[in-house]
């Protein structure tokens, strides 16, 4: 027997069961990309462009999203979503999603980094570095990098430095004349994240990369002449870049620009991901002068940061382990 169609008059359009979380929505969306990343019948360096295309829209997710939500929740707004939701449950589900999707993009790094290294791409920890591979890398350092960074310390005697929005940075703990400073050393995004190593240099054929991370922190005793390096420990800001432009006043509109642009370094910190073995005093440093007061936006993680930069990899030169490019022609009727 068929279903009789339902009057539309008699429909309640406030029954919360109608509506879909737009939040919820957004993370399954972005669950059906990373499910791309995963799907063996995509050429491998496509899926890891997806895999970096997932870690970026999980940026703009705790950049704009979860940092509105909190906003809301700041603000005292107690207006329940049309999906029944309260600002404060919403607001846990978005971190809970947004972080457990971050340790998808994980796993999944994981699965193709081994599918990589069989097609002759590896990428190498600091354990697998040769004397010669570190020796190589040390001149890399010297002559690319190194020029490039500006430690900057913090104490009572100079204040903790803009850390802008998505930066990688690693908090520095040193040791001089006896007494223990901290340092923070940015990795500058006009750096590429990944380095290749020759391939007479490793005992592999193929590619080999090392990681900018990992070249930096073994060459950090270089910033800090006549100090000891006690340890380096790479973290990375999410900020507020939510952004409001009041459409009724246009001639605001470049004040609003400019606003926005200020805010991109000195916004909230929506997400504040740190390595597992960030010691807690170091940590304590951060979260007090970031004026972190929520620890659910603390992620630790031991697994690689900002895996957007995958989307260098796509310019790895293995046609087959991507789609044949695309050759737009012209159709003519006949």
């Amino acid at each position: 027997m068929e279903a009789q169609p339902q009057d539309p008059d008699s429909i309640d359009l406030r029954n919360p069961a109608l509506y879909i979380n737009r939040e919820k929505s957004w993370l399954e969306f972005n669950a059906r990309v990373l499910a791309q990343a995963g799907d063996v019948s995509n050429p491998l360096l496509e899926r890891v462009k997806f895999l970096a295309i997932v870690a970026k829209n999980l940026d703009e997710f705790f950049m704009i999203r979860v940092a509105t939500a909190v906003k809301r929740l700041r603000a005292g707004i107690g207006e329940s979503t049309p999906d029944g939701l309260t600002t404060e449950q919403e607001l846990v589900q978005m971190r809970d999603g947004g972080r457990r999707m971050l340790d998808e993009v994980a796993a999944c790094w994981k699965e193709l980094r081994v599918l990589l290294q069989q097609d002759g791409i590896q990428f190498l920890e600091i354990e697998q570095w040769t004397p010669q591979i570190r020796a190589y890398l040390a001149k890399q350092f010297s002559r690319e990098i190194c020029p490039l960074l500006t430690p900057l310390g913090f104490d009572p005697g100079h204040p903790f430095p803009i850390i802008s929005n998505l930066s990688k940075n690693f908090a520095v703990v040193v040791k001089h004349r006896g007494r223990t400073k901290f340092a923070r050393v940015k990795l500058p995004d006009v750096l590429p994240r990944f380095f290749a190593v020759p391939e007479n240099l490793t005992p592999h054929k193929g590619l080999a990369f090392a990681f900018l991370e990992d070249v930096v922190r073994e060459n950090m005793h270089e910033l800090f002449p006549d100090t000891q390096v006690k340890g380096s420990y790479l973290f990375r800001v999410t900020r507020d870049a939510d952004v409001i432009i009041d459409e009724e006043n246009p001639g605001d509109l470049l004040e609003s620009v400019d606003k926005s642009v200020k805010q991109l370094r000195h916004g909230a910190v929506s997400l504040l991901q740190v390595e597992a073995a960030l010691p807690a005093r170091v940590l304590n440093i951060l979260v007090e002068n970031f004026e972190i007061e929520d620890e659910d936006v603390v992620m630790r993680t031991p697994e690689r940061m900002g895996v957007g930069d995958w989307m260098q990899l796509h310019a790895i030169q293995r046609p087959q382990l991507k789609d044949a490019p695309y050759s737009p022609r012209m159709l003519w009727r006949t």
